[in-house]
């Protein structure tokens, strides 16, 4: 009896550290979009175009070398990184759009001192969340779509987009032995 109820506790707290670090990734996933309504004010009130294509190669080709560093699949990170740039680039359309009817005043933070080294950051922070998930798990299949889209409840974001960032990160990979 003794052993059965160790193995619960101990499958408990793995169950717990799990849904902690699915809790983390998703609230990171989250916290990088959040930074786009910036994004977007800066590149409007700079008149910079929200199309950055050589950003975009290079975020995505630093995300492939880190993911590749923590045991991920660099070609299912890829998908991820471009499924997060995807929305990331329409949150900015969407908020460039308000601006043609609603201009704002809101000093946005700065793209190159503030924003970029949190996105970096954040960028960092899911990936490492992946990879710990993916040590205990074969899949991110046992978070719920709903758990997802509750926790990413940013301004901008459809479901739609929640569901085209849940659909990539399905396919998060670890590394092929």
């Amino acid at each position: 009896m003794k052993k059965i109820l160790l193995m619960l506790m101990a499958f408990a707290s793995i169950s717990a550290w799990a849904d902690d670090v699915s809790s983390e990734l998703i609230h990171s996933i989250s916290e990088r979009l959040s930074y786009m309504e910036d994004v977007a004010l800066y590149k409007a009130q700079k008149h910079v175009p929200i199309e950055d294509v050589a950003r975009e190669k290079l975020v995505v080709d630093e995300s492939k070398m880190s993911a590749k560093e923590s045991g991920l699949d660099p070609e299912s990170i890829e998908a991820f990184f471009r499924a997060q740039i995807s929305v990331a680039k329409a949150i900015q359309y969407r908020v460039r759009a308000d601006l043609l009817s609603t201009p704002s005043e809101q000093q946005p933070k700065d793209l190159v001192k503030e924003v970029r080294p949190a996105l970096i950051h954040l960028g960092d922070e899911i990936i490492l969340g992946m990879s710990k998930y993916l040590e205990e798990h074969s899949s991110f299949r046992d978070v719920s779509f709903e758990e997802f889209s509750t926790d990413v409840n940013i301004g901008y974001v459809t479901e739609s987009d929640k569901r085209l960032l849940y659909d990539a990160l399905l396919k998060v990979a670890p590394l092929a032995s």
